[in-house]
């Protein structure tokens, strides 16, 4: 992907972005048909790794007043009533609370945009002021709501099913952990530290419930019977904690292996495709007929680029990724066929949700702003 490429990339988040009566807000897709045109708490975090990114690599100020935008509205956001407290998914654009019936709660939400705040702390070091006045509070904030919500049913991130899911528990577990690293800054006492041991330790624990037979089970619903197994959520959830080791060492990255042979061997059936690297959000998927997802796709090719990039890690044996034309499972050069396959769907960098390979048509919401934070991110990856 070439500079020219990223400036696309960058165009088409700050489109979805630049409100001018709500700077901060933004937009999951301008789509109102499937409706999108909300701002997500979720994919408003994920988006913000990349303005994070280029502002390091820039000292942009254009980019640091999205980053001021972005903290100033979550403030705000945080202050909002809604029927089920900071487990709230989405908000409208006019930053009203959005009231009509959804899946909630959904609490990767807040452990997601405490990740990001830790990262602004780093990013932010000479801005005091800002540190202790506007950041601080919100993750404040978010560590009370998981604290108190870690142990009680959420829906997923697909917003479908209600119960424990692999995905908000590993962003959980990634927060807790950047909570104690982080508490000097927060200025915690003692009582609290030592509660966000025990939660980070419990959440450890009840991640384990998710691994059988070296491979992970993605959801259990509130009873505890297994909801699916194979699901690119679990993909997901390794990128979005940015594999941190020390998770890593009790949940291997190898574990999520047979989940993208599964899903891979999956969609080559579904197009009668052998040669097919791309994926969708998990087998027999009903919403738009379950076809091919840009960001399923490109974590997959982000897990590949993290497999070949580690030294110690197993291997698979299963032969779903393997294909005549990649006879050797050459981790990079599937990663960057993806890659160039989503440069390929629409000149203008027109992504929509889903897309079908067969027909070559584009489904679901348009210009979902999420697919280009993903992008941007494999990029990076390659580069």
């Amino acid at each position: 992907m070439s500079y020219h490429y990223v400036q696309k990339v960058l165009q088409r988040i700050i489109e979805n972005t630049n409100t001018t009566t709500n700077p901060g807000i933004i937009i999951a897709s301008p789509s109102e048909s499937p409706p999108y045109k909300f701002h997500w708490i979720r994919d408003s975090a994920l988006v913000m790794r990349t303005f994070i990114d280029i502002y390091k690599k820039t000292k942009d100020p254009t980019y640091f007043q999205y980053l001021i935008n972005y903290i100033e509205n979550e403030s705000k956001i945080q202050t909002l009533k809604t029927t089920v407290g900071l487990g709230e998914p989405k908000f409208n654009i006019n930053c009203t609370t959005y009231e009509g019936d959804w899946g909630r709660p959904q609490n990767d939400g807040p452990a997601l945009r405490g990740i990001i705040m830790f990262q602004l702390i780093d990013l932010f070091r000479k801005y005091e002021t800002i540190i202790d006045k506007l950041i601080v509070p919100i993750i404040l904030n978010d560590l009370d709501y998981i604290l108190d919500n870690y142990q009680n049913v959420s829906f997923d991130i697909w917003e479908e099913k209600k119960g424990w899911h692999f995905y908000t528990r590993l962003v959980q577990c990634k927060f807790l952990k950047e909570a104690y690293k982080f508490k000097k800054v927060l200025k915690l006492n003692n009582s609290l530290s030592e509660k966000i041991t025990i939660a980070y330790n419990l959440l450890l624990n009840d991640l384990s419930d998710h691994i059988c037979d070296d491979h992970i089970i993605s959801s259990f619903d509130s009873e505890g019977n297994i909801i699916k197994y194979h699901d690119a959520a679990n993909l997901l959830a390794f990128c979005h904690i940015d594999y941190d080791e020390e998770i890593l060492e009790k949940i291997p990255l190898e574990l999520i292996i047979p989940s993208c042979d599964e899903l891979i061997n999956y969609f080559r059936k579904k197009y009668s495709d052998d040669e097919l690297n791309l994926i969708g959000r998990y087998p027999d998927d009903k919403y738009y007929d379950g076809h091919v997802w840009i960001i399923c796709s490109l974590a997959l090719a982000q897990i590949f680029v993290q497999i070949y990039q580690m030294k110690n890690i197993k291997r698979s044996n299963l032969p779903m990724h393997k294909s005549k034309s990649n006879p050797n499972n050459n981790y990079i050069e599937i990663a960057n066929q993806i890659l160039e396959w989503v440069l390929t769907i629409d000149p203008n960098l027109i992504l929509s949700e889903q897309y079908n390979p067969k027909t070559m048509k584009s489904l679901s919401a348009d210009k979902l702003t999420w697919n280009y934070s993903e992008l941007y991110h494999l990029y990076n990856m390659l580069n």
